[in-house]
Order: C-alpha cells, then structure tokens, then sequence
C-alpha cells in the first residue's frame, strides 16, 4: 500500500537562553506570534532586536518586518526593511516578488523603485560575502542536487507554477473533501515513474549525493561549515542519527558549531521530525530554524507493503 507524505518546512525557533543564536531565535519566534496576533508594533520591536543580535542566512525576517509595518501603513518603514532583506538578507528577485505580504504593493511606486534598485541592493550583498569562490562553489552543488531531483519534472514538462497550482489546489480538495479534484492533482504531483527514467534518475542522484559530500566535507575542512550546504545535508537525512560515514563526520562538527554559538540549536530539529514522520507514515509539518531560507514544500512517498 502506498502511502503518500507531504512534508510542509515553516520558520520557527527554540530558545535555550545560552547562545546569540539562542537569543536570537526566542526574540524572532516572539515576534513571529505578535505577527499572527496582530500586534504589529510588538513584532516590529522584536524583530528589529533579533536582527540586531545577528543577520541570518535568511531574507524572512527582514520580509516579516516590513509586512508590519504595511499593515500599519508606514511605506517608509517598509522601504527600509525590504531593501536590508535583499542587502542584507540576500533576498533573491523571486522571493521578493512571490512573498505574500507583499502582494497589495506590487503595484505601488516604492515598491516598483525597489524593484528598479534591486540589482545595486543585491551586489551589496554579495559584497559582505567573506569569500566568494566558495559561496559560489556551494551555489554550484546546490544547483546539481536540485537538478538530478528535478529530472521527472523536465521530462514530463512541468513547470514550477504547474506544481504550485496543483499543490493549492490539492490542499482545496482535500479541505473540500472532493475526492475526485484530490485525485487530479496527486496524479500531477505524483505521477506515475516511467520505469527507466526512474532506475536513471536514482542513479543520477546516488553519483551526485555522492560527489556533492565527499566536496563539502573537503570545502568544510579547508573553510568551517557553510550556511546554505543546509540543503545537500537535508537529503542524507534518513539516516542522520546513525553511525555512518557521512553522519560520524557532520554531526560533531554540527553539534560544536551549535555549541560555540555559530549554528541555531534547532537544526536538528527538521531531521528528528523526518525520521519520525517517516516511521509512522503519517502527513504533518516540521518546524525548523531560521534554515532554509523560506518556506519550502518537499514531497516524500514512503511505501509500505
């Protein structure tokens, strides 16, 4: 029996009172609950004395600032933090144009002036970089992992908005109970593999996983850990609790990133709540740190017999 599970990765932090990282995640999970509340002066303060603390690898919370101030009408404050998202946070043009709370601006002339200075914003951003050629090289293997998971995809031609389409309009049917629309979209989202494009597919991505660790472990030796690797750990999560060899070298190295205050403590957060959710085949959703960057939709198929 197949059993499908849609895991949904939100923001979120935990606080433990010991790190800046420890801070900065209590401070930034507060002003994310004054957000939901309403209470947008409370979340503006607490996410201006989050990013005081530290900028993360991460254009969200700048974003989440300026959308209060956009319910509060001051344009002015808006302007300021969405530009520091893209200096600063290293937002990239389709998020800034994607993000929801920004969808009553779009027309707006700040927010097209904005758009007309993103190019300057984003190379002050890509002037803080500390060192280029290895962001680069980390950009690189990023691009190789997502490409060989994409593969079905390209064959098939579905677009990206194709799949976000037919993902909202899943969630509408299953809300709905419509069975028959629910089924429509699960055939577009998982569509039934082609036998032998999926045996080349697997392959591809066993060679690449492969390749793409045995380079970071040899970046991270020469350069420390690298924020935006988050990705190419995330897909050796099956097994990340387990003794072997990719885990026995990643997971010390985590676990004292964290400790010297370098890394969020909830890092491990997501692959706890995977391997948990793979166990019992359930759907839900895991919360994360302030990795990755923005919400992001993975779909899994476990199957049982």
């Amino acid at each position: 029996m197949k059993q499908t599970l849609l895991l949904i990765l939100s923001i979120t932090s935990f606080s433990y009172g010991q790190t800046k990282y420890d801070d900065f995640d209590k401070l930034i999970s507060e002003a994310n609950n004054f957000r939901t509340d309403e209470i947008y002066e409370q979340a503006i303060l607490k996410y201006k004395d989050a990013l005081e603390i530290l900028t993360p690898n991460s254009s969200t919370p700048f974003f989440n600032l300026s959308e209060c101030a956009l319910k509060l009408k001051n344009n002015k404050l808006a302007d300021e933090w969405i530009r520091k998202g893209i200096s600063e946070g290293g937002a990239q043009m389709e998020y800034l144009r994607k993000y929801k709370g920004f969808s009553d601006i779009q027309n707006d002339e700040f927010y097209q002036t904005i758009i007309n200075d993103y190019n300057n914003l984003r190379q002050q951003y890509f002037s803080t970089i500390k060192n280029i050629d290895v962001y680069l090289e980390i950009e690189e293997l990023t691009a190789r992992d997502q490409f060989v998971r994409k593969i079905d995809d390209y064959i098939s031609g579905r677009t990206e908005k194709d799949m976000e389409n037919a993902m909202k309009g899943w969630q509408v049917a299953k809300e709905k109970n419509d069975t028959i629309a629910a089924k429509k979209y699960q055939k577009l989202l998982f569509p039934k593999p082609n036998k032998e494009y999926k045996e080349l597919q697997n392959e591809l991505m066993r060679k690449v996983d492969s390749l793409n660790i045995e380079r970071l472990m040899e970046i991270i030796k020469e350069h420390g850990w690298q924020e935006r690797a988050w990705i190419i750990l995330w897909h050796q999560r099956g097994n990340h609790d387990e003794d072997n060899y990719v885990w026995n070298y990643f997971r010390p190295l985590i676990n004292k990133e964290i400790e010297e205050g370098k890394l969020s403590r909830s890092f491990w957060s997501a692959f706890d709540q995977f391997k948990e959710m793979m166990n019992s085949g359930n759907m839900g959703t895991i919360q994360i740190g302030e990795k990755p960057k923005e919400t992001i939709k993975v779909k899994e198929k476990k199957i049982k017999d």
